[in-house]
């Protein structure tokens, strides 16, 4: 099937959108290269076998926890060090997590937390970094401990969230790590934060001017600190920064110096991102794209040198770019297309929508309006998945309270200032007040606590009696609640059991397009099974989702079994785009066992040429019908093939039981029937399924519907 669901978009709307998208993100990992150069510096150095062994060795045999955990985090940074064997890492490090939680020491918990997030994001998972370093950062941020933990890990969270473009939560983070390092006067952690905020900010449309201030303090914090890859990595973002500006001369000036601290000290990473800044500022200025080219050719060289896939996607746009100004559309529509690809490797929603919106445009050019229109629907897609505006309103808050904050301690200081003045002129009559005052409340404390002891001694005798019926209702209450989840938990582990068959068969299918050299169609279908079951595991904690939900699992479901089978079938989804079918939840998993039914006892075994399997989404106001029709060989005969087979499915038993505990739990209804298809003759021409599917959920929770 196509790839991720796109929203219909009018020709009209073509050259709005082209106009946004020019404004939308730069890359992160273009902002960000001198923070991703020090992992490296951190974690390339080489290690000695010997020396691996003796830290392996020590971490196996000691005998205290505590020391056992610092030793394995020692032991695994070498060994990233000496063999970069990701999935061994992994699996240390959640060892070296495990051993943490026996000691109880939270400060040392999150330390491997933090560990295992920065191996994450050093291998570019940076939705799995994320939440890791947030977790660390929130097991200290209230502890009385070294703050500097309290930065590094809010700091972390801050970068993680930063590449995963999640900018709201990197702000959020940014901003406590920046608010503790002003605390401690910490220059190194105020720059880090500064320069990441002023990052962060600078990807937001509207919100590029904030962005200055934060890296002007960061430089002058690296400049104290004598700091040159500190200084270097603000002079990219200024100079970018007035770049977007359309301030060139400027922006130069300040490439200039970079280029200075990147030849003295040799940094080949550090040049490749320069000149590619400088291509940058003459494409934006539009005055001499041969040299804009030149600088983005050199860059991309070393960038393919130094095996950067993100440095590389982005260039090849800003390329593109540089040749559709020029008027070369099909030198320039080559290299949104390499950028393309490289982005959906990488999953760049930012990079993807440019490029997308960018070919569009060219095949427009050229004439070809049902491919621009599907790039136009593909970039749309991307763009609405970002959720700017919601990201941007809660940045600005967390500015303003960053702000205010800021304000009220400086409010308070002075107003601890004058209080001190006043105790001393007023002490001695201070004193007096407050001991009279002391003596009254002790008095009236006492007989307060005398008169709550004697009514609750009275009440005491009462509640003896009560609680010993309570107590009997409670047990016969829980026995019930017991009884009734027992047997929904019995419903609900039988329906999201995943068929091993199909986790085999699926596996083996992608297997066979690898071996027969299909890598991109093996690839995509390895995607659509990830994704599938992905999705499996996440519905089996929830009683109900979305109708839309339930659409895309189904339809991952339909591609994997196409793949499997190829010719044998063909399918079709209608309706799913709908935005109206979002308000409507249903039981995760209801569809898939009638379409496998449909697929296994009804298109399979029939001789048909051209078997199809159509789901059709219809909604009508407050209801919405599935249609799951086939035209296969019908209930008669799959129920003659199990009667000789002397076997009874339960798939329509559970498939009720699953419908009626839905009605009763739910403000919803759902109404199924099955009905035979036959043609003039009364011979089977397949099966039909109708749900109806009424009204969203109101009032009820769910879980504590299901509690």
């Amino acid at each position: 099937m196509q790839s991720p669901k796109q929203p219909d978009i009018s020709k009209h709307e073509f050259s709005i959108l082209k106009l946004f998208k020019n404004t939308w993100e730069i890359s992160c990992s273009r902002k960000f290269f001198i923070t991703f150069l020090f992992l490296l510096l951190q974690f390339n150095f080489g290690f000695s076998q010997s020396g691996l062994d003796s830290l392996k060795t020590s971490f196996e045999n000691s005998s205290n926890d505590s020391l056992k955990v610092v030793q394995g985090l020692q032991y695994l940074r070498a060994l990233h060090r000496s063999e970069h064997e990701e999935e061994t890492e992994y699996a240390l490090a959640r060892k070296i997590i495990e051993n943490a939680l026996n000691t109880g020491d939270s400060l040392l918990y999150a330390r491997t937390l933090d560990n295992l997030g920065l191996l994450y994001r050093y291998h570019q998972h940076y939705d799995q970094a994320l939440p890791l370093h947030i977790k660390a950062f929130n097991l200290v941020e209230h502890m009385d401990i070294d703050p500097v933990y309290k930065m590094i890990f809010a700091n972390n969270a801050g970068v993680a969230g930063r590449y995963d473009q999640r900018y709201d939560t990197a702000v959020s983070y940014y901003m406590k790590a920046l608010k503790i390092a002003e605390e401690e006067n910490d220059l190194k952690n105020i720059a880090i934060a500064g320069n990441g905020i002023g990052n962060t900010l600078g990807n937001i449309p509207g919100r590029q001017d904030e962005a200055l201030a934060y890296f002007e303090r960061s430089l002058e914090a690296e400049k104290q600190r004598d700091n040159s890859l500190g200084v270097a990595m603000n002079y990219l973002s200024i100079s970018d920064h007035y770049i977007n500006k359309k301030e060139f001369v400027t922006a130069r000036k300040y490439l200039d110096e970079l280029l200075k601290i990147n030849r003295e000290r040799n940094d080949d990473y550090g040049l490749a991102i320069t000149y590619e800044f400088y291509g940058k500022s003459y494409l934006e200025e539009g005055k001499d794209m041969e040299r804009a080219a030149n600088y983005f050719e050199d860059a991309l060289n070393r960038f393919e040198n130094l095996g950067d896939a993100h440095q590389q996607a982005q260039i090849l746009g800003s390329l593109g770019d540089v040749h559709f100004n020029q008027g070369a559309l099909a030198a320039a529509r080559n290299y949104y297309e390499r950028s393309l690809n490289l982005a959906k490797e990488l999953n760049q929603h930012g990079l993807i929508m440019q490029n997308s919106y960018q070919l569009a445009e060219i095949l427009e050019r050229q004439n070809q309006p049902s491919a621009a229109l599907q790039y136009l629907k593909q970039g749309k897609a991307y763009e609405d998945s970002i959720k700017l505006e919601e990201q941007n309103v809660e940045i600005a808050a967390l500015i303003r309270q960053y702000d205010i904050e800021k304000k009220e301690d400086h409010i308070q200081l002075l107003e601890k200032d004058k209080a001190l003045q006043q105790t001393l002129l007023d002490n001695q009559q201070q004193k007096l007040e407050r001991r009279r005052i002391l003596m009254i409340l002790l008095g009236t404390g006492l007989l307060f606590i005398l008169v709550i002891f004697l009514l609750q001694y009275r009440n005491h005798q009462m509640k003896k009696k009560v609680n010993a019926r309570i107590l009997e209702e409670e047990k016969a209450k829980m026995k019930a609640i017991y009884e009734r989840n027992l047997a929904r938990a019995e419903i609900l582990v039988t329906r999201l059991r995943i068929n091993p068959h199909f986790i085999f068969n699926s596996l083996n299918a992608i297997t066979y397009l690898i071996q027969s050299q299909q890598n991109a169609k093996a690839m995509k279908y390895l995607v659509v099974f990830s994704r599938y079951t992905r999705m499996v595991l996440e519905t089996s904690q929830k009683h109900v989702v979305p109708l839309s939900e339930e659409l895309q699992l189904t339809q991952y479901y339909l591609t994997l079994e196409k793949n499997r089978f190829e010719k044998d079938f063909t399918f079709e989804i209608k309706g799913d785009d709908a935005p109206e079918i979002s308000k409507f939840m249903i039981p995760p998993l209801l569809l898939q066992p009638l379409i496998e039914n449909a697929i296994w006892h009804g298109l399979l075994p029939s001789k048909k040429e051209v078997k199809i399997l159509l789901l059709e989404v219809i909604p009508e106001g407050e209801e919405v019908k599935i249609i799951i029709d086939d035209n296969g060989v019908g209930r008669t005969f799959t129920e003659k093939r199990s009667s000789e087979k002397e076997h009874k499915s339960m798939g329509m038993k559970i498939l009720k039981e699953r419908v009626e505990l839905y009605n009763k739990s739910y403000s919803g209804h759902i109404d199924f029937e099955i009905i035979d298809k036959k043609d003039e003759a009364g011979n089977p021409e397949g099966t039909r399924i109708v749900f109806k599917l009424q009204q969203k959920i109101h009032s009820k929770n769910p879980a504590e519907l299901l509690s």
